[in-house]
């Protein structure tokens, strides 16, 4: 019978088409080489999340998108996950940050607030120190927001075509990363940058600078998106099978009309959250009046609701479960 080191080797012939929870359940390969023993769909012991905001899970449950409260108005963590929230409970491991049943905790939480592609060697260090990486684990890796907005500021003092440059060259040094971590065991999920020139900063970006037309504010931060995950994208093992690519940015872009109701959204242009409070703060009880946080597609400007936070969560999960780690 082929072990879990040959298993994970072997390319997934079936691809599944059924609901999300039905694959993990029941997505099953035979071995190659005439054996007749079934293996088992990936399934990891242990997840490690690495990356911003966008991934943060905060050590009283708090999250960087719309909060939902219970109804004595504390925090309910479990409500309107995050997208690593759901690839979570889809293989049954447990945030510590989030653990209402007391079941031994089994995901980590290295992800933080403002990161930057640079600050993934750090995260990777940390996780590292916590114990070494195996082949029964997960590690996901999300960068890119942070990035784009800091090398955005820069602009004009900079040219656009410097600014991409080095946009594309964090990219490459991302991908470094995920390498390192993917040669050392885990699988590992990697999510492109999202295009913020779709999201309400990117609108609002042009409301500001109406003379910029070359490019349109909005542009230049879809092309910088663009630059990062060009990086990214050229830059990591492409076999196939260590790795996993999730591309948020295609994600949003799908969701460009006439296509966002056909995946539930109705509002992609406002926010969700008051514009003066910090987001942290933004819960079911001060977003915006005849809002919803499942049909609206962001928090803030730059953040995803929990509505596109639930997409990614379904996509990437696919995606882990689908993959021939």
């Amino acid at each position: 019978m082929m072990g879990w080191n040959g298993a994970r080797r072997v390319r997934r012939m079936g691809r599944g088409t059924g609901l999300l929870m039905a694959v993990i359940a029941t997505l099953l390969v035979s071995a190659c080489g005439g054996g007749s023993a079934p293996i088992q769909a990936f399934r990891p012991t242990r997840m490690m999340v690495i990356g911003d905001e966008l991934s943060q899970l905060l050590p009283d449950g708090r999250k960087y998108t719309v909060n939902s409260l219970s109804s004595t108005g504390a925090i309910d963590c479990t409500v309107h996950p995050l997208w690593v929230q759901t690839m979570a409970g889809a293989f049954g491991l447990t945030f510590p940050q989030c653990n209402p049943d007391n079941r031994t905790p089994s995901a980590e939480m290295y992800a933080r607030a403002g990161a930057k592609a640079a600050d993934a060697a750090a995260q990777v260090e940390q996780a590292l120190a916590a114990g070494a990486f195996g082949e029964r684990q997960i590690v996901t890796m999300y960068f890119g927001l942070n990035d784009i907005l800091d090398l955005y500021a820069q602009f004009p003092a900079r040219t656009a075509d410097s600014i991409k440059a080095e946009m594309r060259e964090r990219g490459v040094a991302l991908g470094q990363q995920v390498n390192r971590v993917a040669r050392a065991g885990p699988a590992v999920i990697i999510v492109t940058a999202p295009d913020l020139g779709l999201a309400p900063f990117g609108a609002d970006q042009n409301a500001a600078f109406p003379e910029s037309t070359n490019p349109t504010r909005s542009r230049l931060l879809s092309e910088l998106t663009d630059a990062f995950n060009a990086g990214l994208r050229v830059s990591i093992i492409n076999d196939g099978r260590l790795i996993g690519l999730v591309a948020s940015d295609q994600m949003v872009r799908d969701l460009r009309p006439p296509f966002a109701s056909f995946f539930g959204f109705t509002n992609l242009g406002d926010t969700l959250c008051p514009p003066t409070a910090p987001v942290l703060e933004c819960t079911t009880a001060t977003m915006a009046a005849g809002s919803s946080p499942l049909t609206w597609g962001y928090a803030t400007a730059t953040l995803f609701s929990p509505g596109l936070q639930g997409r990614l969560g379904q996509i990437a999960t696919s995606r882990a479960v689908r993959n021939p780690f």
